[in-house]
C-alpha cells in the first residue's frame, strides 16, 4: 500500500491548474497499485516505424535554443513503466513520473524538471494514412506530463532514450514527433530505441536524425509539383520566406515576427514574382499563367495545412505555397518546364509529375534545370458531354381515342362478315377508314393536344437522371464560362444555360484549401426518388440524390471526398433526347475525406 500513500502526498506545484482535484490521484494511485502487483515485466511489441499516432503512449519533443521541451502522454495501463523506483530520497510519485525517459546532450545526461502532470483525455492524432494502421488497445484518458530539460550550450547531438529493459528492448510502445526551433523534423514515428538528433542551429530545416526512418515527408526547403489534368496544367511550388528574401528585398529589417498586413503584402509580391519565373511551354507553345494563388502553409506530422492570413507569422519558419494555373482545352501531348530558382546551398529541387495515371517523382538539377512531361497514356478518353438519349422512356401509351377507332374497326370487320355483298363493302370501307385513323393518331400522338405524354418507367427515369448528372460532372471540369457553356450544348437549351450554370457553380463546386476547385471522379449511389410530369406536355420534374467522388491535389497532397447531393432536375423531352431545363440543389453533405 506504499504506492497509495505516496500518491496522496503529491505536492501541489506539480498539479496542473486544469485539474487540481486530489481525488484523481487517489484513483490513479489505487489503479497503479493494482497494476504493479498484477502486471509482469511486459515488453513492447515490435512495430513499424510508421503510424506512431496510433501508439498507446506518445511523446512530443521540441528542441529550443536553451532547452528540450517534452510532452508525454502515458496510457493508464502502462503507467508503472514510466515511474522510476523510490530510492528513499523522498521524491513524490509525480516527481518520479517520466524520469526514465532520458535525454543526453553531447554525451551528458540532462536533468528534467516536471512542470505539469495530471489526467487528461487523449489527444486525437490523425493523418490520411491512419486508417492503414490498426490502433493498439488504448485508454481513453492518459497521464499528461510536461517536462523541460535545459542546457547551457547548444549541443551538436541530442539523444533520446525511451524506457528499455536490460536487453535494450523497449518496455512500451511510444509514438513520437519531433521539431527543432518550430520546424518539424519527423512525421508520426515510433521511439523504440535510443535515437540521436543532429540539430542544424544555422538552419533548423536541415536538422535530422541519424536514423533515416525518423524523418518527414516534405524534406526539401523548396519543392515543385507539376500536375497535368484534362482541363488545366498546374505548377505548384512550396518555398520558404527565408529563401524568397534572397531573391528580392522585402525591407523587413531585423523583425522576426510579421503581422497580418505584411503577410498579405508578401503574398502579393510572391504572386507577381512567380508569374514570370520558371517558364512553361505546352505543346511547344509558351504559356503565361491565367491565375497565381499564394497561400501561407504549414507542414507538420498530420500533413500540409493552409493557415489563415490573420495569424502572425514567424519570419524564419514561414512557408508559402504557390499555385500557377494554365487552362488547356484537352490533355496535352507535352509539357516542358524550365526551372530558374535555386536557394543558396541547394542544387537539386525535388519535383513530382502527376497525370491521370498517377504521380512520378523526379528531380531538377542546377546543371540541367529542365524537366518534361510526355503523354504516354494509351487508354485515355477525353471527358466530354453527350446527348442523353433514352429510346424507350417507359411503356408506350397509345391515346384512348386511337384505341376506340381500332375497336370500331374490329366491329366493322365482324359486321361485314354477316352482311350482304353490298353492305359488306360498306363495312369494309369503314374498317379501313377507322383502322387508318387509329394508326395515324397513334403515330402522331406526341403532336395531339389531347394525347397523354408518356411517363418514363423506373429504369428509364434512372437512365435519364444518370446521363444528365454525368454531363453536369463533366461540365464542372471546365474552368472558363464560355467553354462550360459550349459543353452544355448537348443537354441544356441555350435559354436555360445561364441559370443551370450559375446553380452548378454555386452548389456543386468543391473548393480545396488552396483555393483550387476539386474535380468529379465519378458518380455513384444514384437514387431517383420521384419522376413526375411537369406543367407542360413532355416536361417532367425529377427529385434525386447521388454521391459525387471529387478529388484535387495541392503541393503533393491529394484530397478525395465523397459529397452526397440532393437536387431537383427539371427535364424535358425532344423526341428521344432529354434536356435539362433547370437545376436546384436542395442539400449537400460531405461524407469526409477518403483515400
Amino acid at each position: 500500500m506504499m504506492w497509495i500513500r505516496m500518491a496522496s502526498m503529491l505536492p501541489l506545484p506539480f498539479i496542473s491548474k486544469n485539474n487540481t482535484s486530489g481525488a484523481i490521484w487517489v484513483f490513479l494511485s489505487s489503479m497503479l497499485a493494482g497494476l504493479v502487483l498484477s502486471a509482469d515485466q511486459s515488453i513492447a511489441d515490435l512495430v513499424s516505424p510508421y503510424g506512431g499516432e496510433t501508439a498507446p503512449n506518445f511523446v512530443e519533443l521540441s528542441v529550443e535554443a536553451d532547452q528540450v521541451r517534452v510532452v508525454l502522454e502515458i496510457d493508464l495501463s502502462d503507467y508503472p513503466i514510466f515511474v522510476i523506483p523510490d530510492d528513499g530520497s523522498g521524491k513524490s510519485l509525480a516527481e518520479r513520473t517520466g524520469q526514465n525517459l532520458q535525454i543526453w546532450a553531447d554525451g551528458v545526461e540532462l536533468t528534467g524538471t516536471t512542470n505539469t502532470i495530471d489526467v487528461r483525455p487523449r489527444i486525437s492524432r490523425q493523418t490520411s494514412l491512419s486508417a492503414q494502421y490498426r490502433p493498439r488497445p488504448r485508454s481513453k484518458n492518459v497521464i499528461y506530463v510536461r517536462m523541460a530539460f535545459p542546457f547551457s550550450v547548444k549541443p551538436e547531438r541530442i539523444t533520446f532514450v525511451p524506457p528499455l529493459n536490460p536487453d535494450g528492448i523497449p518496455m512500451a510502445s511510444i509514438g513520437v514527433v519531433a521539431e527543432h526551433m518550430g520546424v518539424p523534423v519527423t512525421d508520426y514515428r515510433y521511439l523504440s530505441q535510443a535515437e540521436t538528433m543532429l540539430p542544424d542551429w544555422n538552419d533548423p530545416w536541415f536538422t535530422r536524425f541519424e536514423n533515416p526512418n525518423l524523418t518527414r515527408h516534405h524534406k526539401s526547403p523548396m519543392m515543385s509539383f507539376l500536375a497535368v489534368e484534362p482541363r488545366v496544367v498546374r505548377h505548384e511550388i512550396i518555398l520558404r520566406l527565408k529563401d524568397f528574401e534572397t531573391w528580392t528585398d522585402l525591407d523587413f529589417g531585423r523583425a522576426e515576427r510579421l503581422p497580418a498586413d505584411q503577410v498579405a503584402g508578401i503574398k502579393s509580391d510572391i504572386a507577381d514574382f512567380f508569374a514570370t519565373r520558371n517558364p512553361i511551354t505546352i505543346d511547344s507553345k509558351p504559356m503565361t499563367p491565367e491565375t497565381v494563388q499564394v497561400s501561407r502553409i504549414e507542414i507538420g506530422a498530420e500533413g500540409l495545412r493552409v493557415l489563415p492570413d490573420e495569424a502572425e507569422a514567424n519570419r524564419n519558419t514561414m512557408l508559402l505555397g504557390v499555385v500557377l494555373s494554365y487552362p488547356v482545352g484537352a490533355l496535352p501531348d507535352r509539357v516542358d518546364l524550365g526551372w530558374e530558382l535555386f536557394p543558396d546551398g541547394l542544387d537539386v529541387i525535388p519535383i513530382t509529375l502527376t497525370d491521370p495515371a498517377g504521380a512520378v517523382p523526379s528531380q531538377i538539377y542546377e546543371a540541367d534545370p529542365f524537366v518534361s512531361w510526355n503523354n504516354h497514356l494509351t487508354s485515355w478518353m477525353e471527358p466530354k458531354t453527350s446527348p442523353v438519349v433514352v429510346t424507350t422512356a417507359g411503356v408506350a401509351q397509345v391515346p384512348l381515342f386511337a384505341f376506340g377507332l381500332g375497336f370500331l374497326s374490329l366491329i366493322c370487320v365482324f359486321l361485314s362478315l354477316r352482311r350482304t355483298k353490298g353492305q359488306r363493302f360498306f363495312f369494309l370501307g369503314l374498317t379501313g377508314a377507322f383502322g387508318a385513323a387509329a394508326i395515324a393518331i397513334a403515330s402522331l400522338k406526341g403532336a395531339l393536344p389531347f394525347a397523354k405524354a408518356p411517363v418514363p418507367d423506373e429504369i428509364a427515369a434512372h437512365q435519364i437522371v444518370e446521363g444528365l448528372v454525368a454531363n453536369i460532372g463533366t461540365t464542372m471540369l471546365e474552368t472558363q464560362d464560355d467553354i462550360a457553356a459550349t459543353a452544355m450544348e448537348p443537354f441544356v437549351e441555350a435559354s436555360n444555360r445561364d441559370q443551370v450554370q450559375a446553380e452548378m457553380r454555386r452548389a456543386l463546386s468543391v473548393t480545396l484549401p488552396s483555393g483550387a476547385l476539386a474535380r468529379v471522379e465519378g458518380i455513384s449511389d444514384l437514387n431517383v426518388e420521384s419522376f413526375m410530369p411537369g406543367r407542360a406536355r413532355n416536361q417532367h420534374q425529377a427529385l434525386a440524390n447521388w454521391t459525387a467522388r471529387v478529388s484535387g491535389g495541392h503541393w503533393g497532397h491529394l484530397h478525395r471526398q465523397a459529397v452526397v447531393y440532393r437536387g431537383v432536375l427539371d427535364v424535358s423531352r425532344r423526341g428521344d433526347q432529354w434536356m435539362l431545363d433547370g437545376l436546384t440543389i436542395v442539400s449537400s453533405k460531405t461524407g469526409g475525406e477518403v483515400q
